[in-house]
């Protein structure tokens, strides 16, 4: 009997090493789609167009940990996006003292 394998896409603006430590902790693959030619690629020329990415795919033979591992990952990414709002803060404030003091 065949096993049967599910997939799940994870949307290009995810942190690869979010994606990459989801995937060993719930025991993943990780693969990227097969870009389209039209979509990927000038027909002309042949090179790629501007900055093209192939979205990120998570490839397991259960439902229930691809859904889980997609929870961590969004968990994941909501903080990593919180921490950098933070660090900007942090950031400027620093600039702002340098200013200040001249």
């Amino acid at each position: 009997m065949e096993e049967k394998r599910y997939e799940i896409r994870i949307p290009r603006g995810i942190t690869t090493g979010i994606v990459f430590e989801a995937a060993a902790i719930f025991e993943l693959e990780v693969d990227q789609e097969e870009a389209a030619g039209d979509e990927a690629f000038d027909m002309a020329t042949g090179l790629p167009i501007r900055d093209y990415v192939p979205c990120m795919v998570l490839r397991g033979d259960s439902q229930e940990k691809l859904l889980a591992a997609q929870a961590y990952i969004y968990k994941k990414h909501e903080e990593w996006i919180d921490n950098i709002e933070k660090w900007r803060e942090m950031r400027r404030e620093q600039i702002q003292k340098k200013i200040r003091r001249r």
